[in-house]
């Protein structure tokens, strides 16, 4: 649904009852670190977004140089360098509940977003810092490891992995689902191995689309909606459009989440796939279905990602199991209008992950207050914090109509995406 005359028909799908009912924020630079009391003690550097605050250094003195601190900086201050004897402090940073602490032999790791693993918009986790030259300190932890298999654990290999698979990419190909033929289009990376276990990416089409406007692009949306790029998942990737009924996602009686369930057992059986990263995403409706399936197997989906989407088909009540979620949502959208579509899943999602700001228990009107406000088609994202670990939340809102990418096939929102993803 990209167009307004797609607009149109699905204002009119909603009100015949179809349906049921933000970019990385920059932490700023940590604040100057003060030398330690000895003497011919210096003043210690302040830190920045990226390199932590670095403490004063002291010969013989007692006290402490401490690390400067940042406020929504996901990365923290290094301990200081004590005199003899003396031990230095890390700074925290408030992005993170997590602090690394510093010390006098290891200075301290990068702090994880939300309190979870050290990951740094899905960049890799801390590194540990390098010796202290004085004597008698005690040694600092090294942040958490993250990024690549950091907040998802080691892959987990499906039973198609260690077998020629006789799957091939192409359009059009067919599954039975309770008696029934259902159709998708596969792209499996150009090299594949069967001994790799590879990333699933489920792509759903929006209400009037196809399975093959998401795998050959169509207007607005890039071809897997931007994410089969060389920057993006291309090569470590599996693709899979499942086709809607009648080109839409309406789920009724669970139909499409049973296909889809269906179909991700068929290719974990017959292609070598993570099973441990296994995402979905799509725009309109087909984010529609994303959340409905994050809500309906969480056991299966490891994250989710929404655009301009509602509960169009339908969510699991009482749904209770901690799924990453990232919503992007235009505030001037005429068809899946906000807040009523986006921010009732996003509020949601956030509360069943446990995330604590924005509190997600307070009413929708505080909620969507709490939200930044964007001021362009660039948007302006939200990480919230306090959420379980592993299970991010995320939010990027912009001012525009309703599309999946408002600056373009090849703009931010893929881009931030395959960041979300990629952190797995």
């Amino acid at each position: 649904m990209q167009t307004q005359s797609f607009s149109r028909i699905a204002c009119c799908l909603v009100v015949l009852g179809w349906v049921a009912a933000s970019c990385s924020s920059s932490g700023m630079g940590g604040s100057q670190g003060t030398g330690g009391s000895g003497s011919g003690g210096s003043q210690g550097t302040g830190g920045s977004s990226v390199t932590p605050g670095t403490g004063g250094s002291g010969s013989g003195g007692a006290s402490t140089g401490t690390g400067g601190q940042g406020t929504g900086g996901a990365t923290l201050g290094t301990g200081g360098n004590p005199g003899t004897g003396g031990k230095g402090s890390g700074g925290s940073g408030t992005g993170g509940a997590t602090t690394g602490s510093g010390g006098t032999n290891e200075t301290g790791g990068t702090t994880g977003r939300d309190g979870g693993p050290g990951v740094r918009d899905g960049g890799t986790g801390g590194n540990p810092g390098t010796g202290g030259t004085p004597t008698g300190g005690t040694t600092g932890a090294g942040g958490t490891t993250s990024g690549g298999t950091g907040l998802a654990g080691p892959a987990v290999p499906s039973d198609g992995c260690g077998k020629a698979t006789t799957a091939k990419s192409g359009d059009n190909q067919t599954i039975s689902v309770g008696g029934s033929d259902r159709t998708y289009d596969l792209k499996l990376p150009d090299n594949y191995d069967m001994n790799n276990p590879y990333r699933l990416i489920i792509s759903y089409h929006w209400m009037g689309g196809t399975a093959a406007n998401v795998s050959g692009g169509s207007g607005t949306a890039a071809a897997w909606y931007g994410q089969n790029t060389s920057s993006t998942g291309g090569g470590t990737t599996v693709f899979v459009a499942p086709q809607g009924i009648g080109n839409g996602w309406s789920n009724s009686g669970g139909a499409d989440v049973t296909f889809s369930r269906t179909l991700i057992t068929q290719l974990e059986s017959t292609i070598c796939i993570d099973k441990a990263r296994v995402f979905c995403e799509g725009f309109s409706m087909g984010g529609s279905m994303s959340y409905a399936m994050a809500s309906a197997a969480p056991e299966i989906i490891r994250a989710a990602a929404v655009h301009s989407g509602g509960s169009m088909s339908g969510t699991t009540n009482g749904h209770n199991k901690p799924v990453a979620y990232f919503m992007t949502h235009g505030t001037k959208d005429s068809v899946c209008t906000w807040p009523g579509y986006g921010l009732p899943q996003l509020q949601d999602f956030a509360k069943v992950n446990g995330c604590k700001t924005p509190d997600p228990t307070q009413s929708a009107t505080a909620f969507q207050a709490a939200l930044p406000q964007p001021t362009s088609n660039q948007g302006v994202c939200l990480d919230f914090t306090g959420c379980t670990a592993g299970y991010p939340t995320r939010s990027c809102l912009f001012v525009g109509d309703h599309t999946p990418s408002p600056d373009g096939t090849t703009g931010w929102v893929p881009k931030e995406t395959w960041k979300f993803f990629s952190q797995f």
